[in-house]
């Protein structure tokens, strides 16, 4: 591993698990950090060299922030290194859903919208929300392929106003994007930031 990463993994993981603990005084919070999924209990795994978002779940529920964490993945892939970790550690205080086990299940990008909030419900007694909110499901995306912007936008506004409507605080972060030029996935993340303010400070 290059020491440069290394070097980042206590500030990335250490801004996701802070910008919780500020979501839970008011509500929303965003952590501009990605990386986290696919890495495992013992190793790292694709572009994921730490699970941050275990590690947020793990503070929050040891430093008795909350009693149960949703983490609510919606990067494109199976989150196979937070699974990997809730089972090593049996950690039955995470609720976990990841879009690419998910999505398909359903018909197409339509239906899943149509029910996505019926999907959300196992997270209504969850203390906090963390929302990985991917930009590699859209369509155009070499290594994804299934919504539109449109539906992007849709997806987004269905999981933050979830949260708001139950109370629950959400904290979201950036997650895997590859569409050249990278300015395509940037204006993604931007129309997520967009429907949170919509959503929170109407």
């Amino acid at each position: 591993m290059l020491k440069e990463v290394a070097d980042s993994l206590p500030y990335t993981s250490g801004s996701l698990y802070h910008a919780a603990v500020h979501a839970l005084d008011q509500g929303i919070a965003i952590s501009p950090t990605s990386g986290f999924h696919h890495a495992k209990y013992h190793s790292g795994g694709a572009f994921c060299t730490f699970n941050g978002l275990t590690i947020a779940a793990q503070l929050l529920r040891s430093r008795q922030k909350v009693k149960r964490v949703g983490i609510v993945d919606f990067d494109c892939h199976y989150g196979n290194g937070t699974v990997d970790i809730i089972e090593h550690l049996g950690l039955k205080h995470i609720v976990h859903l990841t879009y690419g086990e998910q999505f398909h299940r359903f018909s197409g990008a339509e239906a899943w919208l149509g029910t996505l909030t019926r999907e959300l419900q196992p997270f209504a007694q969850c203390g906090i929300l963390i929302y990985q909110a991917g930009a590699d499901p859209h369509r155009d995306d070499p290594l994804g392929g299934d919504l539109t912007t449109e539906q992007m936008l849709e997806r987004d506004r269905i999981v933050f106003r979830f949260a708001k409507d139950r109370g629950i605080p959400i904290v979201w972060n950036l997650a895997g994007g590859y569409q050249q030029p990278f300015g395509n996935v940037l204006d993604l993340h931007e129309n997520t930031l967009k429907v949170c303010l919509e959503v929170f400070r109407p």
